[in-house]
């Protein structure tokens, strides 16, 4: 993964801007504007959830394409989330 880099400052022009309370739905849009798209934030359950279905039908030939299922390591996606 690409480790990308947010300055301090930037950081806490998002504390200071906000009211009361920062919501995971504020710093989402934040992280994403902050990274040209490249970086979002998904709940932990869904990425989960997607895997296991991957995993379950990741044999069956209508599943995917076969540079889907060759090319990504789900045990490795698993142990960085």
């Amino acid at each position: 993964m690409k480790n990308y880099y947010i300055s301090r400052s930037e950081i806490l022009s998002l504390y200071s801007n906000s009211l009361e309370q920062i919501s995971i739905h504020n710093i989402s849009m934040w992280l994403k504007s902050k990274t040209n798209n490249q970086f979002i934030v998904i709940e932990k359950k869904f990425i989960l959830e997607a895997i296991d279905y991957i995993e379950y039908n990741r044999y069956s030939d209508q599943f995917l394409g076969r540079d889907f299922k060759e090319r990504w390591d789900l045990e490795r996606i698993k142990k960085l989330i």
